[in-house]
């Protein structure tokens, strides 16, 4: 896999975290440097742990799966992808508002870390494929990691900026994010000879 397709899936992995800090950062009076590095560490510390926790899995099972392993990693990216157009379409398209509100100027570690599981459990399900077409996951993951980690503090800056009408975009963000995971694993099929 190229480094052009890595960070493909890790904008892809992203999205639910720049959404949940876009949406924090929308209500907030005052964004302070200190919540910026809290959120975009917790958040890329997750989603680099999370590919690495898939690929432990998979590579433990490779072994039982090898003959049709370029088929588990389309159908996890494929779910993923699905997952993510289904929760774009979930979303409420009437008020574009976020629901952020009850957050408070500051979240707790614990808190955080909810959130940051919550929105790096498809990132669990990468690893998974990764190990599935034998892709070594340190390089991966450390650039989904620190990816996450960027467009994480990005997207709570520009929520100062922007305030709450940023939150309208995470649809399209959902359904560029899906589409980028379709074709990584439309990729995989055809390098396996399948089309």
């Amino acid at each position: 896999m190229q480094l052009l397709e890595i960070f493909g899936i890790a904008v892809a992995l992203s999205v639910d975290a720049m959404v949940v800090a876009l949406c924090w950062g929308a209500v907030q009076p005052k964004i302070k440097v200190s919540h910026v590095l809290k959120f975009s560490v917790v958040f890329g510390a997750f989603q680099a742990l999370m590919p690495a926790l898939g690929w432990l899995a998979g590579g433990a099972l490779y072994s039982l799966i090898n003959a049709w392993d370029h088929w588990v990693a389309f159908g996890l990216l494929f779910f993923v992808a699905v997952s993510m157009i289904r929760e774009a379409f979930e979303k409420d398209e009437d008020d574009g508002q976020c629901e952020c509100r009850s957050m408070g100027s500051d979240i707790a570690w614990g808190n955080r870390a909810m959130l940051a599981v919550a929105t790096s459990l498809d990132a669990l399900a990468v690893g998974f494929s990764f190990a599935m077409v034998s892709m070594p996951i340190v390089g991966p993951a450390a650039i989904i990691g620190i990816v996450c980690a960027l467009l994480t503090a990005l997207a709570m800056l520009a929520a100062g900026v922007l305030s709450e009408k940023a939150a309208r975009h995470s649809k399209k963000l959902s359904l560029l994010g899906a589409a980028v995971l379709l074709l990584i694993g439309l990729r995989i099929l055809f390098e396996h000879g399948v089309f």
